[in-house]
């Protein structure tokens, strides 16, 4: 665990002793090559998902290796087009996992520092909110954090009112992984600061739509076609996490209105993060439906590195001291919820051991720990030689 914390500790100290608009790209641009490193290099780090996206890119590898255009067109069918397009592209250049999962990798993290570097006001800090909400999915769940990788750098495009390049970025998220079509609809949400009566009722009416259990539906409506398993699954009761997360922001938000000014910027990342609290009111009773706010997450750290760094000029000493004395209390309120929503995440993967002990892909062998690999694993050879590739593995 403490390779981890030292991951998270990072920012928070970037944070305490940097400026109050803390915008050095060398530090953005360092740290989250790193991240995408430990993440990109890690050795089938997650579980399920990364075998079988390795599992089905090997496949295509060699169908492209060997022109078997049949193979070729059955193995790009399991995905949406622009995800199979993508592989096959990354299948020209390579035929190994590591490597293709490598490459997804960095395109996510890329994306990640372009909406970060044009967006945040204070980048410590949106990392820390990043490293609550986010960091642990960039290891496995590849094709949909892509997908909102990609829907984060889009918001950009509302706020500079480009409607045709949101539009073609939409379509591009949703060519990588369906639910992302659920972006489209910030396109169509009014551009005005909600008064705080009409959040609440809204967001109520949401969480009563959620305990109806009617979501189900809907869900299956945006899941993968083409998945390998049935990713939606109903609770008789509701997620409690879900409706402590919207409590919590809502509320943080909420008691600092005042310090988000009625700007075009500030009112698109606040209209994402009340999509993010009503998504995740929606689908309350859903075990994997929380998964459609994970392209609206950009809004809650938006705001919340903006309420964190925010100072109201032409103040008094004495009001200023005060309003720092709240702001110091209100930081860290902020961080210590990150911190555990992050030990949250690192316990429940840790458990299958999905995360630690740390290993990359450049020596040979695997973790003895990692459960998934006993179910998931398709080809022991990998334990032997990360980097072989026989001929005719797959093709018969």
């Amino acid at each position: 665990m403490l390779l981890y914390l030292i991951i998270f500790i990072i920012p928070v100290v970037a944070y305490m002793v940097g400026p109050l608009e803390n915008r050095n790209k060398i530090f953005l641009r360092v740290y989250l090559l790193l991240l995408m490193l430990f993440v990109g290099l890690s050795d089938m780090f997650g579980g399920y998902d990364r075998y079988i996206y390795g599992e089905v890119f090997d496949r295509l590898a060699d169908a492209i290796t060997f022109d078997d255009d049949t193979q070729i067109i059955f193995l790009m069918n399991h995905f949406e087009v622009g995800y199979s397009l993508l592989s096959y592209l990354i299948g020209l250049i390579t035929e190994n996992r590591y490597i293709y999962i490598f490459i997804i990798t960095a395109l996510i993290y890329f994306f990640i520092y372009k909406s970060f570097v044009r967006s945040m006001d204070n980048y410590p800090i949106a990392l820390i909110v990043f490293l609550g909400l986010t960091f642990f999915f960039t290891f496995t769940y590849l094709r949909q954090i892509l997908a909102c990788s990609i829907a984060w750098f889009g918001v950009r495009y509302i706020v500079d009112k480009k409607w045709l390049k949101f539009i073609l970025v939409g379509i591009i998220v949703a060519t990588l992984h369906k639910s992302g079509i659920i972006l489209m609809g910030l396109a169509i949400l009014p551009l005005k600061k909600w008064p705080p009566a009409s959040v609440v009722f809204i967001l109520m009416i949401c969480a009563l739509v959620g305990l109806s259990g009617i979501m189900g539906t809907f869900y299956e409506a945006f899941t993968d076609v083409s998945d390998f398993r049935n990713q939606y699954s109903t609770h008789n009761e509701m997620r409690l996490a879900y409706l402590l997360e919207v409590v919590f922001f809502v509320w943080i938000i909420l008691i600092n209105y005042n310090k988000i000014p009625i700007t075009r910027k500030n009112l698109v990342f606040l209209n994402v993060s009340w999509s993010f609290c009503a998504i995740l009111l929606l689908f309350i009773k859903s075990s994997e439906g929380g998964r459609l706010t994970w392209y609206f997450m950009i809004g809650i750290i938006y705001i919340l590195s903006h309420i964190c760094t925010y100072r109201k000029p032409s103040l008094s000493i004495s009001a200023t001291q005060l309003i720092n004395k709240n702001q110091h209390l209100l930081n860290f309120l902020v961080v210590i919820l990150m911190l555990g929503l992050y030990l949250r995440v690192y316990s429940g993967w840790q458990a299958s051991y999905s995360l630690y002990p740390y290993k990359t892909f450049l020596s040979n062998g695997y973790r003895p720990e990692d459960i998934y690999r006993i179910y998931y694993e398709y080809d022991f050879t990998y334990d032997i030689d990360k980097f072989y590739r026989p001929a005719f593995r797959f093709l018969e």
